[in-house]
C-alpha cells in the first residue's frame, strides 16, 4: 500500500471540504445512504468518507474490484443491499470496469434493480466518461474527489 503524504492529504481534504461555488444538492437531513467504496488509495478513501459521514451516510471500503464485487453479493444475500456504488476506475486485482459489469450481470441475473455506480477517475481523458457508461456506470467525476460534485451526483442519482 502507499505510503501516505501527509501534505497530499492535508491539501485533499481542504480542497474537498471547503466551501464550493457549486452547491452541492440540497436534500434532508434525515436521507442518509449506504455507500459502498471500491477504492484503492488511501487518501481518496480518506477523502471519500470524511465527505460522506460528514452527511451521515455509512461507508463500507473495500480496496479493489474484485473485493467490491463480494461485499456486494453479500449486501444483497442479507437483504441489506447498498444504496449506492463508488467504483475507483483503476485498481489492483480487478478494475472498476470489470467489476461494474460482472455487479450489473449478477443484476440481470437475481432480477434485481441497477444500484447506481458512479466511477471515480484520476484523469479526465477524452472517452473516460463513455467508457464507463458503456461498462453500465450511471455516472463519472474525477479526483481529487470535491465535496459539491460527489453529492450533486449522489444526489441525482439516488436523492
Amino acid at each position: 500500500m502507499p505510503r501516505l503524504n501527509p501534505q497530499d492529504l492535508t491539501s485533499a481534504l481542504i480542497s474537498a471540504l471547503e466551501p464550493n461555488t457549486v452547491s452541492p444538492a440540497s436534500a434532508p437531513n434525515d436521507v442518509v445512504f449506504d455507500i459502498l467504496l471500491a477504492e484503492d488509495n488511501t487518501v481518496s478513501q480518506t477523502l471519500a468518507v470524511k465527505i460522506l459521514e460528514k452527511y451521515g451516510h455509512t461507508v463500507e471500503i473495500t480496496e479493489n474490484g474484485s473485493l467490491a464485487v463480494e461485499a456486494f453479493k453479500a449486501r444483497v444475500q442479507a437483504n441489506k443491499p447498498f444504496d449506492i456504488i463508488l467504483m475507483d476506475v483503476s485498481m489492483p486485482f480487478m478494475g472498476g470496469m470489470e467489476a461494474t459489469e460482472l455487479i450489473r450481470a449478477y443484476e440481470i441475473h437475481k432480477k434485481l434493480l441497477p444500484t447506481p455506480i458512479i466511477a471515480l477517475t484520476a484523469h479526465a481523458m477524452i472517452g473516460d466518461r463513455e467508457r464507463c457508461l458503456q461498462a453500465g456506470m450511471d455516472d463519472h467525476i474525477t479526483k481529487p474527489l470535491r465535496r459539491g460534485e460527489l453529492l450533486n451526483s449522489i444526489n441525482n442519482l439516488v436523492g
